[in-house]
């Protein structure tokens, strides 16, 4: 219970118990189990392609996400193809660091640090780079990906 001096009504510096909110402690484990899906397993799966077969990169980009993301990031598979076919793309990843965060009310932000190493005929001896990706989970909606956002635009 939090201890407030407050000065009401005449009655200067009576002390006043209020009742703070109950802010859950995350369950052992929520953290590695967030860790786990967007890092190790999405931001993985997504920086992983080969250009001459999408078809499971483009599962990989869907699987675990809440049905608005879904339909968000459908919508933008047929420009992804266009780019990284002509390109002859081929992306490696693996994860390099995460940082995780309880957000409250079950819902997690993940920082996933991925090392990517990317072929395509304007790089054909490769290039390798690290990608940011930040990943919001909520855990009551049995851990579905919410939003993805980069390091200039965060995820909500």
């Amino acid at each position: 219970m939090k201890l407030r001096t407050v000065s009401a009504l005449g009655l200067v510096g009576a002390t006043l118990a209020v009742a703070a909110p109950a802010v859950a402690a995350p369950a052992p484990g929520d953290q590695a189990t967030a860790r786990r899906i967007a890092c190790e397993q999405y931001a993985v799966g997504a920086a992983t392609f080969d250009y001459r077969d999408l078809g499971p990169w483009q599962a990989r980009l869907t699987r675990g996400t809440s049905p608005e993301l879904t339909a968000k990031l459908n919508s933008t598979a047929g420009t992804m193809n266009q780019v990284l076919q002509p390109l002859q793309w081929v992306s490696t990843a693996r994860l390099a660091g995460a940082e995780v965060t309880p957000l409250g009310d079950d819902v997690w932000r993940a920082k996933c640090f991925v090392n990517v190493h990317t072929t395509n005929t304007k790089n054909p001896q490769g290039r390798n780079v690290v990608s940011q990706y930040v990943i919001t989970l909520d855990k009551k909606r049995n851990w579905q990906i919410t939003d993805i956002g980069s390091p200039a635009q965060p995820a909500r």
